[in-house]
């Protein structure tokens, strides 16, 4: 690279960081504007944060993991036995796909993966 080209690649950088502030400005302006409505919208309502976004959670049905005691969480570890992936290797090989087979069976990809490479073979 000559010294032009290098001054001009400067030149764009430093109008595409110009642009990105300005673009990050926004959002932090947005983000502003949003916290104080709704920290007006908590005081106008008098319940607390917690209860108002239980009601609000209950009321339009929306899911949120973990909102509550002994609801959400990781999902339990699938025990692997000869009978699952027996079952597993017939879908994939009768034509399903291993992303299909993974939900069906509530597996992982990866596990699937394995099960149809042979790393579970030595299962009885």
């Amino acid at each position: 690279m000559n010294l032009k080209t290098k001054l001009q690649s400067i030149e764009r950088a430093g109008r595409r960081l110009a642009r990105q502030k300005q673009r990050l400005l926004g959002y932090a302006q947005e983000e502003k504007a949003l916290a104080a409505k709704i920290e007006k919208l908590v005081r106008q309502i008098g319940l607390p944060p917690r209860d108002l976004v239980f009601a609000l959670v209950d009321r339009y049905k929306v899911r949120l993991a973990g909102r509550r005691k002994g609801q959400g969480g990781r999902r339990k570890r699938t025990k692997i036995t000869a009978e699952l992936r027996d079952a597993v290797k017939k879908r994939v090989a009768g034509g399903v796909s291993m992303n299909r087979a993974s939900q069906e069976f509530g597996l992982s990809y990866a596990v699937v993966i394995k099960m149809v490479r042979g790393h579970y073979a030595k299962l009885k």
